[in-house]
């Protein structure tokens, strides 16, 4: 099987499309707080329109089953990438423009523009990875290695613009009191919002060249290499527009592609003699699981639960638990946390296989270092060892093991759940999504209209 480098190129950089601007607002709070009107509470915010985010893969599942020869998979993959596009642009433009809602100022803009910016990336779920199935499986390790870069390269980027420092005490002009002032970062949130948007672009560059027959044609797999070609050399669309819709799981027979036309065809009217004259064949092959209904309950259960803190709730109050020890230690801790998220996928290439007990050590493990660093949000703004070295240091520590460990279980969990096929990888994105939903409201209220996380004025 002959190995296009170019292809590869390519795949990575769609790849990198997946979490690229959601993976950027994060890094990017210890900037943000700092200018908002929310404050430490805008992380919570944004954790609940990411999780409402996710109508936007709902939208894309019901219109490409009830128009599968409209809304096809290419043609939503341009419009989804071009939205992110766009909306990263308008983020660079009006993210500190504010409104009043509810008699409240808001950072009306930001989250507006987040919601469709997380939406494109929700979307990615159920768009990018049914595309790659037209490339040869030796490309997808190359599209696996640029999700992992859409959460790295917007650390990289993080780290090099630094937050500044930490608020220095002044004396105001007034001489009654005194006012923080921050030092500015290496350069503004307007330029870390467009270098995510050039990222974008070339991910929709390198989507639109995965298009292009001339730079493809020897990499696609067997079945669509039996696709004639278009008139002017691109793949047809209707390879997208005549495919099974996504979610389909039923398995044919190679002597019932007659059959199976039929069936793909059977609204069209002059179809209906070929319904009549063969009947459809299909053959279902369902995949045995060693798993008893205890043990799937057991990864279920602790998959939503995981999912919760780690997606929800953590992310939610990780202000409260590092912005008392200083803008550098939040800014540290954000950005090499994240960092840990591609780094123990990729790690997962090199270890043994997960099992029930390999999850369930490092989900109590998680749960360990989860107490300290819930500890150290609770007792905001005195939280233990504050305005040490060491205490600084073991925060950081702890909030990059936190997210470790939990994106190790959570990843051992969904491919555990493999060996039930596709039946088992949906109730794993479901409850994935139940526990991430149930976590970031849960956590919003509570921090809300709770007296649980307190914030303070450095120079109060």
């Amino acid at each position: 099987m002959e190995r296009n480098p170019l292809v590869d190129v390519l795949c990575i950089f769609f790849g990198i499309g997946t979490w690229l601007c959601v993976n950027g607002l994060w890094v990017e709070l210890p900037l943000l707080v700092q200018h908002l009107p929310e404050r430490w509470a805008l992380p919570s915010y944004l954790a609940v329109v990411i999780q409402l985010a996710n109508l936007g893969p709902v939208l894309y599942t019901v219109l490409n089953s009830f128009f599968p020869r409209v809304v096809t998979e290419v043609r939503s993959i341009y419009v989804v990438m071009l939205v992110g596009f766009i909306a990263v642009i308008l983020l660079a433009n009006f993210w500190n423009v504010t409104g009043s809602v509810f008699g409240q100022q808001h950072s009306a803009a930001l989250l507006g523009l987040v919601f469709f910016v997380a939406a494109v990336d929700c979307s990615s779920r159920v768009l990018y990875l049914p595309f790659m199935a037209r490339l040869q499986t030796i490309y997808l390790p190359s599209f696996f290695i640029g999700e992992g870069l859409s959460g790295l390269i917007p650390s990289i980027f993080a780290l090099i613009q630094g937050v500044g420092g930490n608020p220095e005490c002044r004396n105001n002009t007034f001489g009654n009191g005194t006012v923080a002032i921050i030092p500015d970062p290496l350069y503004s949130i307007d330029m870390f919002f467009y270098l995510m948007a050039t990222i974008t672009f070339c991910s929709f560059v390198a989507f639109f060249l995965l298009n292009q027959d001339g730079i493809i044609a020897k990499s696609l797999a067997e079945p669509l290499n039996m696709v004639p070609l278009s008139a002017t050399g691109r793949r047809s669309e209707e390879r997208s527009s005549k495919r099974e819709p996504f979610y389909e799981s039923t398995r044919w027979s190679e002597q019932d592609d007659e059959s199976k036309a039929a069936f793909l065809n059977r609204d069209d009217p002059s179809n209906q003699s070929a319904r009549k004259s063969r009947p459809l064949t299909k053959i279902e092959k369902p995949i045995e699981s060693t798993r008893s209904i205890g043990e799937l309950s057991y990864l279920l259960i602790l998959q939503t639960v995981i999912c919760g803190l780690a997606n929800g709730v953590f992310p939610s109050i990780q202000s409260y638990s590092c912005l008392p020890y200083g803008n550098t230690t939040f800014h540290w801790a954000v950005t090499l946390s994240n960092m840990a998220n591609p780094g123990v996928c990729f790690l997962m290439f090199c270890l043994p296989n997960p099992n029930k007990y390999s999850v369930a050590v490092t989900a109590m493990l998680g749960l360990g270092v989860s107490s300290y660093v819930m500890q150290t949000a609770v007792l905001s703004p005195n939280p233990p060892m504050v305005g040490t070295l060491e205490g600084e240091l073991l925060l950081v520590a702890a909030w990059i093991l936190l997210v470790g460990l939990f994106t190790y279980t959570k990843v051992a969990i969904s491919s555990m759940l493999r060996d039930l096929g596709q039946k088992g990888l949906f109730w794993s994105g479901a409850f994935t999504q139940f526990g991430s939903s149930i976590g970031a409201v849960a956590a919003f209220f509570i921090i809300k209209y709770g007296d649980v996380f307190h914030s303070y004025y450095p120079c109060g």
